[in-house]
């Protein structure tokens, strides 16, 4: 008999696109499977779902309080008995052969804990590249495994469990958000190796509330940063890239949202300060973003004449 696979699906307040996520795991031909739905709303909400694929779902679960993403996924990870583990967001899907093909990766590989898959975001397919795949750790620290994503994932139980608590879940996390997947894949990169299926078998829906960008995105990436410190200690070359890319990635946002912005002359300044490379642009970058969004753009029209580069279509928000 083939390994079990534990799916575990969590959902909070979204019983209309819920039942993709289940009929998806449910159409599946990988066997055997044990899908757990975890409602996290605190109230029940999603029992007339529970109720309606009774016979599909194997452990519905009702948490008496919204714990968000990592207490949900906990919950369903202590109720599991499978070998391998699928996590997988209410609005998401799996598509055909993704538990079979990646199950094949994990059971041929005994160095492999981890195995993933193509995603289609949207409408945009996003296939695995091929550096990322065995030791993933300086990847992974960079925020560079895309679609190497939670609901891509195939994990083997054991390395799993090794990286719990899940981060925000610890006592002594003392975290404004959850620090979601990012943090899961650099605690599975320190374990274990990674391969992939070079094929597109997840639905990842690509929204306005998913869309994970710009501010919002840039204070998690501080979040990650602060919250693995002893490791990036350890990797000083990656924290400094990764904090002057995102530091010129927040100041760009700023400038594309408003004309001038003293904050983003900041940010830009910070992205100097932290840059082992291309200082001097960064420089006049940061010089140019005191005169707002047009002095950003005359900054970089001059930099791309001096490079022989063609004109025309340069925004705010290159980087």
């Amino acid at each position: 008999m083939d390994e079990r696979i534990s799916v575990i699906i969590p959902t909070h307040y979204r019983n209309d696109v819920l039942p993709e996520a289940i009929e998806s795991v449910a159409e599946q031909e990988y066997e055997p499977v044990e899908l757990i739905v975890v409602d996290d709303s605190g109230e029940g909400h999603a029992e007339p779902v529970l109720e309606e694929y009774s016979d599909v779902i194997d452990k519905p679960i009702v948490r008496e309080e919204n714990g968000g993403w990592a207490a949900a996924y906990t919950t369903g990870i202590e109720a599991s008995t499978g070998e391998y583990i699928q996590l997988l967001d209410d609005d998401d899907r799996l598509l055909e052969g993704k538990l079979e093909k990646t199950a094949a990766v994990l059971r041929e590989n005994p160095d492999v804990g981890v195995s993933y898959c193509g995603v289609m975001w949207g409408e945009e397919p996003n296939y695995p590249k091929p550096e990322v795949s065995g030791d993933i750790l300086e990847h992974a620290l960079r925020f560079q495994t895309f679609p190497l994503w939670t609901g891509s994932l195939l994990m083997e139980r054991e390395v799993l469990l090794d990286c719990m608590p899940l981060a925000g879940m610890a006592p002594e996390d003392d975290l404004d958000i959850e620090l979601g997947d990012t943090d899961l894949k650099i605690e599975l990169a320190r374990r274990t190796k990674v391969d992939y299926v070079d094929e597109i078998l997840v639905f990842y829906r690509r929204d306005n509330n998913k869309l994970w960008t710009g501010l919002r995105k840039f204070k998690k990436v501080k979040q990650n940063v602060r919250h693995q410190e002893e490791l990036y200690a350890q990797y000083p070359e990656i924290r400094r890239d990764l904090l002057s890319s995102w530091y010129e990635r927040q100041g760009n946002e700023l400038i594309e949202r408003r004309a001038w912005s003293p904050t983003a002359t900041l940010c830009f300044l910070k992205s100097l300060y932290y840059a082992d490379s291309d200082q001097l642009p960064k420089g006049i970058q940061a010089a140019a973003s005191v005169l707002g969004r047009p002095g950003l753009a005359a900054a970089r029209r001059a930099r791309d004449i001096a490079l022989g580069r063609p004109q025309g279509g340069t925004t705010a928000n290159e980087a």
